[in-house]
């Protein structure tokens, strides 16, 4: 089920410390656009990150949210 409430973090250095020592980085290995991903019908985003132990996650938000995070990002100082 897609995200309904995001933070967007323009300045990411140190934001979330409780992570400093406990996380497990992946890489992105693709995204996709699903047409009608949500209950209306509306677009979402599928981003597919791989773990080293060789597990996937799959993280989803709305095509609206991203775009939101997107503009913030370009508008950064």
């Amino acid at each position: 089920m897609p995200a309904l409430n995001i933070d967007i973090v323009r300045d990411g250095d140190n934001c979330w410390p409780e992570l400093k020592d406990n996380f497990i980085e992946g890489r992105w290995v693709g995204i996709a656009r699903l047409p009608n991903g949500t209950v209306s019908g509306k677009p979402t985003v599928t981003v597919r990150i791989e773990l080293p132990d060789g597990q996937t996650v799959l993280a989803e938000t709305t095509l609206a949210l991203l775009s939101q995070a997107i503009r913030a990002f370009e508008v950064a100082p």
